[in-house]
C-alpha cells in the first residue's frame, strides 16, 4: 500500500521549483538563451533577418495569416 501524499506535502513540493529557481538565476544571470537558427557574419545579414529584413514576412503574413505557418514556428 502506498502512503496517500497530503496537502501540506503536495504545497511543500510545489514551492521547491520557486527556491530552486532564484539560484539557477542569479547563478547563470538568467536562464533562457535565444540562438539563432542561421549564420550572422555582420551587420548586413543581421539586417535580413531582424530590422528590417522582419517586416517582409510580416506585411506577408498580414496579407495572408495562412503563411505565418509557412514563415513561423507556429506550425510547431
Amino acid at each position: 500500500m502506498s502512503k496517500k501524499v497530503t496537502v501540506e506535502e503536495l504545497l511543500a513540493k510545489a514551492k521547491k521549483p520557486a527556491k530552486i529557481a532564484a539560484t539557477y538565476h542569479q547563478f547563470y544571470e538568467g536562464k533562457m538563451q535565444v540562438m539563432p537558427k542561421c549564420a550572422i557574419r555582420g551587420p548586413s545579414d543581421f539586417a535580413i533577418w531582424y530590422t528590417p529584413g522582419v517586416a517582409k514576412p510580416c506585411r506577408d503574413i498580414k496579407a495572408d495569416s495562412e503563411l505565418a505557418f509557412k514563415l513561423t514556428n507556429r506550425w510547431n
